[in-house]
């Protein structure tokens, strides 16, 4: 009576172990497709913030009331990006090392993820060799 049983399950799970297997494929490329996402969103997020600045600075230059927030606003900024033209400039050393930092510690996060993810993808392979030397070994045994 149990070796028919266990044939029978052990023909379902046969089954379902692609099924399990695809899941989890597609889970990856959901978790890989989300990252992206927040990605995209974070990035339309700066692009507002730098339109919206864009329109206020725009709005204090053209109003002739606001002569005073223009020379306290607008212009130390027009004066910091005319600074990325002139060669004499310091500003400019101390913002390529800020950037170089940022890049850096963005490529070292990515790094750090996709060393993470390899290892998961990794064990999961074991694990799918491991049940599978486990049935063969129930097979051989029920046989």
């Amino acid at each position: 009576m149990g070796i028919p049983y266990s044939r029978q399950i052990h023909a379902a799970f046969d089954q379902v172990t692609p099924l399990v297997a695809a899941g989890f494929d597609v889970l990856q490329t959901t978790k890989n497709i989300s990252i992206l996402l927040a990605a995209i969103q974070v990035i339309t997020v700066v692009i507002l913030a730098l339109i919206l600045l864009a329109m206020l600075a725009l709005l204090i230059t053209m109003n002739p009331d606001l002569e005073a927030e223009r020379a306290a606003v607008v212009t130390p900024v027009v004066k910091w990006c005319a600074c990325w033209v002139m060669p004499e400039c310091e500003a400019r050393g101390r913002l390529a090392m800020s950037v170089l930092v940022f890049f850096s510690v963005l490529f070292v996060l990515g790094w750090v993820w996709y060393s993470v993810s390899t290892d998961v993808k990794e064990v999961a392979a074991e694990e799918a060799v491991a049940a599978e030397q486990l049935k063969d070994d129930e097979d051989k045994g029920a046989a």
